[in-house]
């Protein structure tokens, strides 16, 4: 075929005839290309041929045929609405390992923290953002071992604060006679923070002491009442 033996491809063939690549391909086969023809094919296949008439028509395209999968991006508004909502249903601000969103957070916001500031938050109110006194005077390292704290001398359950681990550096939240109370606010989010966790348990149990875990889904929720009598008849047994 004349065509094909003036170097054009069999994609170039079918367009011009109107038919199908494969029917050209039957045509054409044992006609030999020169090593000229053979790299002036290769060059009009990798160059770039979009024309602005042929990007607008493929930019209607995408927008009827795909439009449909892409996903709205989010707004500083819907974010700090996220926060809001959030807190109306919890009653508490949440923490940013409750959010698989952080990138979006960083990229409108610059960090998680100032997020909660433009909600109208103090960041990290639940962790240890900073001291709180308890009723009882004692210096507590979060809001929730404030709160742990006060119920404790709320009930007049006798309870030491920041008790040492025999023979080791680390300290309990709360000590009752033989039992130890520990909040883990930041399980989960930090790999030695989880080891110390595993270390205080297997402490526990080695010197026979009665461990009793408090998380925040568990204190800060709508049944943290419930959390706190769980405490009480473990104290109390």
């Amino acid at each position: 075929m004349l065509l094909r033996k003036n170097g054009l491809t069999h994609r170039e063939i079918a367009e011009k005839l109107g038919t199908s690549w494969s029917i050209v391909h039957l045509w054409t086969r044992g006609i030999a290309l020169t090593s000229k023809q053979k790299e002036s094919m290769i060059e009009r296949r990798y160059k770039i041929t979009y024309t602005d008439e042929r990007r607008k028509k493929l930019s209607i395209w995408a927008k009827n045929n795909l439009a449909k999968f892409w996903k709205k991006p989010y707004s500083k508004k819907d974010l700090l609405n996220k926060i809001y909502d959030f807190y109306l249903r919890e009653g508490r601000i949440p923490l940013k390992r409750e959010f698989n969103m952080y990138g979006e957070y960083q990229k409108l916001f610059g960090s998680w923290n100032n997020a909660i500031k433009l909600a109208g938050f103090e960041p990290n109110q639940v962790v240890f953002s900073k001291r709180y006194t308890a009723k009882d005077n004692h210096v507590c390292d979060s809001f929730a071992e404030k709160i742990i704290d006060d119920w404790l001398f709320k009930n007049k359950i006798e309870h030491k604060k920041n008790y040492p681990y025999q023979e080791t550096k680390m300290t309990a939240d709360f000590a009752v006679g033989r039992i130890r109370i520990e909040y883990f606010g930041l399980a989960g989010s930090n790999r030695n923070y989880d080891l110390i966790i595993n270390k205080k348990r297997k402490l526990c149990e080695a010197k026979g002491l009665k461990l009793i875990e408090i998380y925040p889904s568990e204190l800060f929720s709508k049944d943290f009442r419930k959390c706190l009598s769980y405490v009480f008849k473990e104290i109390k047994t």
